[in-house]
């Protein structure tokens, strides 16, 4: 509502279309105060039209004027207010009585329970997990004529899962280190103890793998973690990490490609990363932790629009909860991308780059830009501040994939190859969360240094040293090696 005070007359009040569709709001004008008499009278006198194109572009009549959905008070998706968008349910604590899974021990859920510092053995992600999905995998394909050379998929996984979450960033190395220790390793979960695998068989048996089945054991692992309530799509974050291909970023002209003809030469921002893939990966954020939900690897040349556009293309067929809020940075952004998400009902917070004039785009800060075209009208630039600053947490979460796992480069080239190598990594994260939430210890999810050792340790001689560090005082070490101790007050 427009609302026109005089000194000398009757004041003049003019209704807008938006006040019959929602609550009415009043924009009041002083007429004897010169700026206010100009723009009142601007809103009254004229319909609002869009700035001319320059010259030389074929004029359109109909773009002049603003259709009547401009008048529409858009992004009024949610009621729920920024500060509660944020907020989750803790994940429930499973009490030790329902921790019943064959090879762990009393020992072992004592300590999981009393010992903050203790993060639990890799053989309980193996233990709590069901991998007899690879045995029946493997049934599948030697029926169709593949081989695996009288070997276990099953083994195979876990020691490759293994590699992965110690760090090595290939297979030789991970085989020569487990020879030279002569490590007593993951004997408790393997179908064959006494067979270490070498490098053919491995690269081999992944080569056989297709790539869906290891896409099918993640969503399998997924449906877990949202049947646990650990992971709920409200607020959703996109990027892409970029992972170098095993490939020279030299063009073979030659072949007339590079070494990896999949593979793609990136640059971004005018750094030059060279030649690999574009890792686009959705998180689920939930307050304390960060869940990764979908996955899907481009040419590193691909443009982010695209990368985007198509990642949540395949994301949304797969029949999931449909989130409030989907974070991106400015790589994707486009009036098209924020229509199309709009369109489905959710919010779509992507960074818009500072250079652009000709839209509704506000400045929040420094590094926020945001087109308020398809914000929620009643969102403060607090409440969008607030929101925008949850999409750094998926930087947070890429950085562990090569400060951990050290898989800033894949050991692997191919399109389909490098594919497998990141949901590798992707479903040991999920089986990490999983088994943190079945052993009582929601306080290690998103933790990625958990599970870091073995049964091939000396139990008894590591166990009182993690209670120490816990603040507990070992009773009696001389006479017995059990965990008998006290805390200190």
């Amino acid at each position: 509502m427009i609302v026109l005070k005089y000194k000398n007359n009757d004041s003049f009040a003019q209704m807008q279309i938006t006040d019959y569709i929602f609550k009415i709001e009043k924009q009041i004008f002083v007429m004897r105060i010169p700026k206010d008499y100009r723009t009142a009278m601007k809103l009254i006198n004229s319909v609002p039209r869009k700035s001319k194109q320059k010259r030389g572009r074929k004029k359109d009549i109909t773009k002049l004027f603003y259709k009547i959905d401009h008048f529409i008070k858009k992004g009024d998706l949610t009621a729920i207010k920024p500060y509660y968008l944020r907020r989750f349910r803790d994940v429930a604590v499973v009490p030790v009585s329902e921790i019943t899974y064959k090879g762990i021990s009393q020992v072992e859920k004592l300590m999981l329970k009393a010992l903050s510092g203790f993060t639990g053995f890799f053989e309980h992600i193996i233990t709590c997990n069901n991998f007899s999905y690879f045995d029946n995998l493997q049934e599948k394909l030697e029926a169709k004529g593949i081989s695996f050379r009288d070997r276990f998929l099953h083994d195979i996984i876990i020691i490759e899962l293994s590699r992965i979450h110690i760090g090595i960033d290939n297979y030789t190395s991970y085989m020569n280190a487990i020879r030279y220790f002569q490590a007593n390793y993951l004997k408790t979960v393997l179908h064959d103890p006494f067979y270490f695998p070498d490098v053919s068989i491995v690269s081999h048996a992944l080569r056989a793998i297709p790539l869906e089945a290891l896409r099918q054991f993640f969503l399998e692992l997924l449906e877990e973690t949202y049947e646990f309530k650990i992971v709920i799509n409200r607020i959703l974050i996109w990027d892409a990490q970029f992972v170098h291909s095993n490939s020279s970023d030299h063009f073979n002209k030659e072949k007339g490609s590079y070494n990896d003809p999949d593979a793609g030469f990136c640059r971004h921002q005018g750094k030059i990363y060279g030649v690999g893939y574009k890792v686009s990966t959705i998180y689920a954020y939930c307050g304390n932790r960060s869940v990764p939900i979908y996955c899907e690897l481009f040419p590193g040349n691909t443009d982010e629009y695209t990368v985007f556009k198509e990642t949540f293309k395949h994301f949304f067929t797969l029949g999931f909860e449909s989130p409030l809020i989907i974070l991106a940075d400015a790589g994707p952004y486009s009036i098209e991308i924020l229509e199309w998400i709009f369109e489905m009902g959710i919010i779509p917070l992507i960074n818009s780059k500072k250079s652009i004039k000709y839209q509704n785009i506000t400045k929040l800060n420094d590094n926020f830009y945001v087109n308020m075209d398809f914000i929620p009208f009643d969102w403060t630039k607090e409440d969008l501040i607030l929101m925008m600053n949850i999409r750094s947490e998926i930087e947070r979460q890429f950085s562990h994939n090569i400060v951990v796992y050290h898989a800033r480069r894949a050991n692997v080239r191919g399109l389909e190859m490098v594919s497998k190598h990141r949901y590798l990594i992707l479903i040991l994260d999920l089986l990490k969360i999983n088994t943190a939430y079945k052993l009582g210890r929601p306080d290690m999810i998103g933790k990625a240094r958990t599970f870091i050792m073995t049964k091939g340790v000396d139990l008894y001689s590591i166990f009182p040293e993690i209670a120490k560090e816990d603040g507990f005082q070992i009773l009696l070490p001389q006479y017995s090696r059990n965990p008998t101790f006290l805390r200190m007050g």
